[in-house]
């Protein structure tokens, strides 16, 4: 078995561009677009929060307490504030805009609501002038009467805004807006907490982060819009809680797609229906996830990139060798050879993100595990030839030059 060969280089660098120019030339095909929108948003690794998780159960965070906020008015809102303030929370973060003042009889109470509200953290937007723009420029908040007693967190996150609604996998820890830097809506009410664990989180020095969720909110605890309201209900055990206020909707039993998105906990994995989570909800999965520290590392691309190339090439190699000694059997044992690096591949991706929370990413390598077969035959039928073709022809001149 031939292993360092000119011959296996050639074929593997064939199959990268191969790869590169299906990637480059976007494919309109008719009959496969049902298909190809059904799983355009699926990863492998969604079936391991999807199914094998899920099914082990995580267990809830009783740091965190989740508040419908409904559609209240403001003046309810401001209701619903001032018993959690009352119970002493280490911070009260509220995932809703009032961008205009409306009423005096429904701005006044929230004003004064949010100005005795201590740890308060309202949500903002970073934003670009212009899409074409890399940097955020600017930052959208509430309107200064209400923004001015609260510290701000940026909430965007990170779908593909041209597709509608997509799932929600990592999210940004901070952004620099005008030379300077903002933290996350998530990250600045974990800072209230426990501010080490967010210096620690920061210092990994990711510009995107994947989210690892513990669940939806059966995992948290829940009060929905009348809970708060209903000063028969207990709720002193929100004392030294982060409180996460905002919208699930009308009432818990009420469900709505505002303000949802997909996520990889959704028991269906691919061609999704409808979104499964609230916003608030992502924002209590990073909050728990941070104080717990129970983060997801991802795979470098670099390292992505070299086993890509080191199965490829291994195939070229075995490849090589089934053809000059296995002529006959050489498509079924290489149709064996790419199914069973296929299963390997996709155990071994499952495995470290289920037990290791390490987020491996095989695309690549499993995208030229499938090219590989047939590109070697073409390579070997059609391209080597021509190859062999134009060395005699370089060598024939070398050796005319020289007599």
């Amino acid at each position: 078995m031939k292993i360092l060969d000119t011959d296996n280089v050639y074929a593997t660098l064939l199959v990268f561009v191969a790869v590169g120019i299906i990637v480059l030339i976007p494919l309109n095909i008719s009959f496969i677009s049902p298909f190809t929108q059904a799983f355009a948003d699926f990863e492998i690794s969604d079936l391991v929060f999807s199914r094998l998780r899920s099914e082990r159960a995580s267990t809830s965070d009783t740091n965190i307490v989740i508040v419908n906020i409904g559609h209240l008015p403001r003046n309810l809102i401001a209701k619903q504030i001032e018993r959690i303030a009352r119970e002493e929370p280490a911070a009260i973060g509220i995932d809703a805009f009032f961008r205009q003042p409306k009423t005096r009889e429904l701005d006044s109470p929230l004003v004064a609501a949010l100005a005795r509200a201590k740890n308060l953290v309202l949500v903002s937007k970073v934003v670009r002038k212009s899409a074409s723009s890399v940097e955020f420029d600017s930052i959208e908040t509430s309107h200064p009467m209400f923004n001015r007693f609260a510290r701000n967190g940026f909430a965007n996150v990170i779908v593909d805004s041209t597709a509608g609604f997509r799932t929600v996998r990592t999210f940004s820890p901070r952004e620099r807006v005008n030379d300077t830097n903002r933290l996350s809506f998530s990250l600045a009410l974990t800072q209230t907490l426990n501010p080490k664990a967010v210096e620690r989180f920061l210092a990994r020095g990711n510009d995107m982060e994947t989210v690892n969720y513990r669940g939806n909110y059966s995992r948290f605890y829940v009060l929905d819009v009348a809970d708060v309201l209903d000063t028969t209900v207990d709720i002193r055990f929100l004392r030294g809680k982060i409180v996460l206020m905002g919208f699930m909707g009308f009432t818990l039993n009420d469900g709505s797609v505002e303000d949802t998105f997909f996520t990889p906990i959704n028991e269906r994995s691919a061609g999704k229906s409808l979104p499964d989570m609230y916003g608030i909800v992502i924002h209590a999965n990073i909050i728990s996830m941070i104080l717990h520290e129970s983060y997801i590392n991802t795979m470098p691309a670099a390292l992505s990139i070299f086993i890509a190339a080191l199965v490829c090439y291994a195939n070229m190699v075995l490849f090589h060798y089934l053809i000059e000694h296995y002529d006959r059997l050489y498509q079924p044992l290489s149709i064996v050879v790419q199914l069973t690096e296929w299963i390997v591949l996709v155990w071994l991706l499952v495995y470290l993100l289920d037990k290791w929370s390490y987020k491996a990413d095989f695309t690549l390598a499993l995208t030229v595990c499938a090219f590989s077969a047939g590109i070697f035959e073409i390579y070997s039928a059609s391209v080597k030839p021509v190859l062999q073709t134009f060395q005699e022809w370089f060598l024939r001149r070398r050796l005319q030059k020289a007599a």
